[in-house]
């Protein structure tokens, strides 16, 4: 019996075949070339393109990476509606090569990730879902679960706040197991972001369209993380793992603001967050810490203590006195709109401890004082 082909099988039939000899010919020629003219194809064939994606991923090792990239590509562009079956294949397979812990390399692992971060745009809910079920209460997660997490809250950080308390609920209890793993940094990265996202959130509350959480609530959600990361981590001598708690303090800090009853946590970690511009580590990532901090108490009118504010104004100045610090434009800006920032919450007291600096016999510190007192005085601190 004959069975009828129609037309656009034929079609379908034909791409396939051209997909493939493509794919099979990755070793010979150009790889940005071909993923160029695959991502092209996709426009029109999504579903014949992605099918034979997903099949050389299972079959071809040595490609996997460079596959996984072309897939991403694909997914990045203008979404056109995906296979339930495909869709569920991409995530499984995804997921299950971001997290495998034997003969996967962490280049396949970040381009898995990546791919996953890619296919969120037009499908979070089925992302974050998968990525859920590893991120179990009690049980220690696996790094890129977390890497990926984290870049989904970078991506899109206003489509994770639904999901911010079972994320930050699972992590809670999984604090203690972390110990002196490499998860460390990963995990306070994701607190880092989440907490940006939350942050990102109370800016843009009144537009929120969905059920509005109360700020107490996300609050009280990250404290446990906080107190962890600062009474446990912060004496850790990693470089890297020392950065991602600055900049996870940062953030977390600025969140913990909102709530009253948590200000004095916060106002106690002033002090460390400012001895590390002693530490060998990335000072602008202390001074953007310190920006995020006093732009939400200048936001919200939260006076910092009298003791804080003078050894923020004496170590942003010292900061913007080093000759080191000179050649680090990035860092000077940071250090000068921290200043602009004090200025804005109490200027009379930022003022008096300016003029206190055109005292001290040193040209450059003179100078450096004057020429914020003149940028205070020509900028609006209202």
């Amino acid at each position: 019996m004959n069975t009828f082909v129609s037309e656009q099988e034929v079609i379908d039939r034909a791409v396939y075949s051209k997909v493939v000899l493509l794919l099979d010919h990755m070793d010979d020629q150009d790889k940005a070339s071909i993923a160029l003219e695959i991502v092209k194809i996709a426009e029109t064939k999504l579903a014949v393109v992605v099918t034979v994606l997903l099949e050389k991923l299972q079959q071809d090792e040595k490609n996997r990476v460079d596959i996984y990239c072309i897939l991403e590509k694909v997914l990045q562009q203008d979404a056109q509606v995906l296979e339930r079956r495909l869709l569920s294949k991409i995530i499984t397979l995804a997921s299950n090569h971001m997290r495998e812990t034997q003969e996967a390399t962490n280049e396949l692992k970040v381009a898995a990730s990546n791919t996953l971060v890619a296919l969120a745009r037009c499908y979070f809910n089925e992302v974050m879902y998968e990525l859920q079920c590893h991120l179990k209460p009690l049980k220690l997660s696996d790094v890129f679960t977390l890497i990926t997490l984290d870049n989904l809250s970078s991506a899109y950080p206003l489509k994770c706040i639904p999901f911010e308390g079972m994320t930050l609920y699972s992590m809670s209890s999984m604090r203690m197991l972390v110990g002196e793993s490499r998860l460390r940094q990963p995990f306070c990265g994701v607190l880092e972001k989440w907490s940006r996202a939350v942050n990102l959130y109370f800016r843009n509350w009144e537009r929120w369209p969905f059920p509005k959480m109360g700020k107490s609530q996300f609050c009280d959600e990250i404290l446990p993380l906080y107190r962890h990361v600062t009474s446990k981590w912060t004496t850790c001598e990693d470089l890297e793992v020392k950065q991602a708690i600055i900049k996870a303090l940062g953030t977390m800090m600025s969140l913990l603001l909102h709530k009253e009853d948590h200000q004095d946590k916060v106002f106690e970690q002033i002090p460390w967050l400012l001895e590390q511009y002693k530490e060998d580590v990335n000072v602008f990532h202390v001074t953007k810490s310190l920006r995020q901090l006093l732009e939400v108490s200048g936001e919200y009118k939260i006076l910092l203590p009298e003791g804080k504010f003078q050894a923020i104004c004496s170590a942003l100045h010292d900061q913007i006195c080093s000759p080191t610090q000179q050649l680090i434009m990035e860092n000077q800006m940071e250090l000068c709109y921290c200043i602009l920032l004090l200025a804005r919450s109490s200027p009379d007291d930022l003022i008096a401890f300016l003029h206190s600096q055109l005292k001290i016999e040193n040209e450059t510190v003179r100078v450096a004082s004057l020429n914020l007192l003149t940028a205070i005085i020509g900028a609006d601190c209202k």
